[in-house]
């Protein structure tokens, strides 16, 4: 347990009064005050646990919040489409650095038949939200597809039922297994399934009034789960972004601010741009709490291998549509096999950006169900974090990051070699803490506020609790905090 001042003046003083109030100078007392109402009275008259302002999230408090997350399954997009056993599979998330889970909801699970939702599914998703809040983690609900149904493209899709085919396709019966190894190339080059897309964008048989009556349904269940802060309204679609997307999402956000008003909606661009090969051209749909979720893979991972290059010129693109849209920048999708050459390294160097420009971000994917034969449970992807002991596979390594702060948090960098997270930061208020998430291999050893004063104590939760002394509230500190391994000396 970690519980010490750290170049504090006065030291002596305080710890006596937090052992008796009676011997307290009123200055201290009234400090003490104004500290723990500040603590308990929100500041931010909205009810949804964060909110977009400007390029930052927020928590009800004023707080900046940067969401570290991670996609949750891949077993979740073929039947029986229950990935998720119970609580315990969340239990890890926490010491695996993360805050944030996107979680998948697929829409033929819900309505595999036509007008008639499966209740047990949505109240098995509804369950899984809550799992994730014992365990501390805020949810991203995540209406997922790809390449549009588990009846297109040769049986390797997922997502929409099989009745939302048009009339004139015949459903193919679904494979998933590992000849659908490729299956995004096969979808770039499925003209019945770009035909699919565009019919549900025309609502040519009322398909598009079902999803938006689907969402309706969904959202309305999920309105009162306070760990829930967005829903991505669909992911990865195809399309034309200006002409067909765009009104979809308008459509889609009425309904959900129908039942969710200040939930925030994570707009995907079209999957074509998850490759950084197509710039996103999506407009940004009016009202607030509008997020773009971009996601991005490398596409020489498809031969087994990466580029700094297109990571760096998809950051480009990251920080345009971050200044465009004038939100925060959420990377949606990030990830590779662990038989990737030098994964770890190529995921580390997306979460250094990420770092660097404050992001926010959840990696693809953890599925707790994972096994050698089937692998994540889908065309035999095998991107998932951890195998199905909780044993973190060789392409993700748990980092530290700032969490939450109260005041401005100007920059972030995690050096790996020194085991250092240094970051900037200029405080609002000298009585609120700021908090790093702490990875449970590593435990902090030292911490640098170049002679400043600052107070830091752990709380549950893999948390790193930490305040500034009042003659630093306004003014930028430099922090760096040294971090060693659980078992090192």
């Amino acid at each position: 347990m970690l519980g010490l001042f750290v170049r504090v003046a006065k030291k002596n003083s305080l710890i006596r009064c937090q052992l008796s109030i009676s011997r307290c100078p009123m200055r201290i007392i009234f400090s003490i005050l104004v500290m723990l109402l500040s603590q308990a009275l929100p500041s931010q008259g909205f009810a949804n646990p964060l909110r977009v302002k400007g390029n930052q999230f927020e928590n009800r408090m004023g707080d900046q919040i940067i969401l570290r997350g991670v996609n949750v399954s891949g077993a979740s997009k073929v039947p029986p489409f229950r990935a998720i056993r119970g609580p315990e599979d969340f239990q890890p998330l926490r010491g695996w650095g993360f805050n944030t889970v996107r979680l998948l909801f697929n829409w033929e699970a819900f309505e595999s038949v036509k007008d008639r939702y499966d209740e047990s599914y949505l109240t098995y998703y509804l369950n899984t939200v809550r799992w994730a809040e014992s365990k501390g983690l805020y949810v991203i609900v995540d209406v997922h597809q790809d390449a549009f149904s588990r009846f297109s493209i040769g049986g390797c899709g997922e997502g929409f039922p099989q009745w939302a085919l048009p009339p004139e396709q015949i459903a193919l019966e679904p494979r998933n297994d590992d000849s659908c190894e490729a299956w995004f190339l096969n979808a770039v080059a499925d003209i019945e399934m770009h035909s699919a897309w565009h019919h549900f964008y025309a609502n040519t048989w009322g398909l598009r009034d079902k999803y938006l009556k689907m969402i309706d349904r969904l959202t309305l269940a999920l309105a009162k789960e306070p760990n829930v802060i967005g829903v991505d309204l669909i992911n990865e679609p195809w399309g034309d972004e200006e002409s067909e997307l765009y009104q979809l999402y308008i459509d889609a956000a009425r309904v959900v601010r129908k039942n969710m008003p200040e939930t925030i909606l994570f707009l995907s661009p079209v999957a074509v741009t998850s490759l950084g090969l197509k710039a996103s051209t999506l407009p940004k749909i009016p009202g607030r709490n509008i997020v773009h979720s971009t996601h991005f893979y490398d596409p020489e991972l498809l031969a087994g291998s990466w580029s700094q290059w297109a990571l760096d010129q998809s950051a480009l693109s990251w920080k345009t549509i971050g200044e465009t849209w004038r939100t925060p920048v959420f990377l949606g999708e990030f990830g590779a096999r662990p038989d990737v050459k030098n994964a770890r390294e190529y995921v580390n160097n997306i979460y250094a950006h990420l770092d660097a420009n404050l992001y926010s971000g959840a990696i693809w994917v953890y599925t707790p169900t994972w096994n050698f034969e089937t692998k994540d449970g889908w065309n035999r992807e095998d991107l998932s974090i951890a195998d199905g002991e909780g044993k973190l596979r060789a392409v993700y390594q748990p980092r530290p990051f700032v969490e939450k702060t109260p005041g401005d948090l100007k920059a972030m960098k995690w050096d790996l070699a020194t085991m250092v997270l240094s970051f900037s930061y200029k405080p609002k208020f000298f009585s609120r803490y700021f908090e790093v998430i702490i990875p449970s291999d590593m435990r902090v050893i030292d911490l640098d506020a170049a002679g400043r004063s600052i107070f830091c104590k752990n709380k549950a939760g893999n948390r790193l609790r930490c305040r500034v002394s009042r003659s630093l509230v306004h003014f930028t500190t430099d922090i760096k905090i040294q971090f060693a391994a659980v078992n090192a000396q």
